[in-house]
């Protein structure tokens, strides 16, 4: 008799152990991340925000930048490809206008992504990390069209939608 009421007693504190843990981790998270190689604590998260950049280079010049929240850049990137178009086809005759379908820069080119998440934590009042970043190189020859652009953007966006929805989220 004595065994079982010291196993009991055991498993009851244990069990108690395991249900103070969790009450402390629900009341005071410890959600981090890693900026240049530190390993910060969050704390709390009170807000996050995700803001992109898409810079397009070409000849050793900007020819295209678009900095927007990830929920606007392809929005914000197809609009800037339309106005190029609109410029564009300005001063072509009108059996030569392009289309978005079909316009392309005639120079080799560099699609530059990236996205960075700002938090506003319990232990930090604005803190940034970078979450992903991708560089692609294209030729002339190519051929990249304003909608293959937009399309690459778009899967950009969701891979890194995805990306922080799993491992950097900590607002549910």
């Amino acid at each position: 008799m004595k065994k079982r009421t010291v196993i009991a007693i055991i498993v009851l504190i244990f069990a108690g152990i395991i249900g103070v843990w969790n009450l402390y981790a629900m009341l005071y998270p410890q959600h981090v991340i890693d900026v240049n190689g530190k390993r910060l604590h969050l704390g709390q998260v009170y807000s996050q925000h995700l803001l992109s950049t898409v810079v397009i280079t070409g000849d050793d010049e900007t020819l295209l930048t678009v900095t927007a929240p990830i929920t606007t850049v392809v929005k914000q990137v197809k609009a800037k490809l339309q106005n190029e178009v609109k410029e564009g086809n300005q001063s072509l005759p009108d059996g030569a206008k392009m289309q978005l379908a079909t316009a392309y820069f005639n120079t080799d080119i560099t699609l530059h992504l990236s996205t960075v998440v700002t938090y506003n934590t319990q232990h930090y009042a604005s803190i940034s990390m970078p979450l992903e970043a991708v560089t692609v190189n294209y030729t002339v020859n190519d051929e990249l069209q304003f909608n293959d652009i937009i399309e690459l953007v778009q899967r950009y966006q969701n891979k890194t939608q995805q990306i922080f929805n799993n491992d950097y989220n900590f607002i549910n």
